[in-house]
């Protein structure tokens, strides 16, 4: 699949634990993936480069093929 770059805020609270923060991103992305693609992905957490600002990769869980690229 096609790579890109989502960035955005969560809804959670502002005094949130980073670590929390990251986990309800990472159910984010793995609830959206399962919903408009259905497959199931892996959220992996780069080191920030600043306060505040994290990168992760989303990648394919083992053993989940790709949906279509042209489905409805």
């Amino acid at each position: 699949m096609e790579g890109g770059m989502l960035c955005g805020r969560l809804d959670v609270p502002i005094d949130t634990d980073p670590q929390d923060a990251r986990a309800a991103a990472a159910r984010m992305v793995t609830e959206l993936a399962r919903d408009f693609h259905d497959t199931d992905v892996e959220v992996s957490w780069n080191p920030p480069l600043k306060p505040g600002a994290w990168t992760a990769h989303v990648t394919l869980a083992a053993g989940t093929d790709a949906a279509p690229p042209n489905r409805p």
